[in-house]
């Protein structure tokens, strides 16, 4: 078990088998090889990679669907360049730490709140997008998880948490400049 969702469950207890994680067939263009993933927590990889594109909008343009002669999207297969993966998989375990803290604040608040958190990201994300037109959409999905990420910091402190914002600083370091990575706009 070598996946963020996969250890995930083993430390949370989740108790997921193997069987729950799908596997992708995936063909890096720039390499000319063929992958397998099997990070996906979810039996319908169409349906999970739709949901993540309406909060990560860039994966949509990383990871492209390949259909199959026959149209089964049972047998779809997937194609990238080798560093449009690495970003993909960067945003995958990033919702995946999301989904984690907002677990925390719901057992903390509610859900209630920890969607209202979601929704001020959101809107945080859309005000510097129309600001901020230059900015790529990979750029505004690292937008939004460090708004998601600022304002659960901001409540879980008071319970003696540690701020997570400079732990996502430092992985995305290199992806953006120091104005992206601190969203100072």
């Amino acid at each position: 078990m070598s996946s963020f969702y996969k250890s995930i469950c083993v430390q949370y207890a989740f108790d997921l088998p193997d069987c729950c994680f799908i596997m992708l067939n995936i063909y890096l263009t720039d390499t000319k090889t063929n992958i397998q993933f099997s990070d996906l927590p979810n039996e319908n990889p169409v349906k999970f990679l739709l949901n993540l594109k309406k909060i990560f909008p860039s994966t949509a343009d990383l990871l492209l669907p390949v259909l199959p002669e026959d149209n089964n999207l049972e047998n779809v297969t997937w194609e990238a360049t080798s560093k449009d993966f690495e970003v993909f998989k960067k945003l995958l375990e990033g919702w995946g730490i999301i989904e984690l803290r907002l677990s925390a604040i719901t057992a903390y608040k509610d859900k209630n709140f920890a969607n209202e958190l979601v929704k001020k990201a959101q809107v945080k994300r859309k005000q510097i997008s129309q600001k901020q037109a230059q900015l790529s959409l990979i750029a505004l999905d690292y937008v939004l998880m460090h708004e998601i990420h600022a304002l659960i910091d901001a409540e879980l402190v008071m319970i003696g948490e540690k701020f997570y914002l400079p732990t996502l600083r430092e992985l995305w370091k290199g992806q953006f400049s120091d104005q992206i990575l601190q969203c100072k706009f």
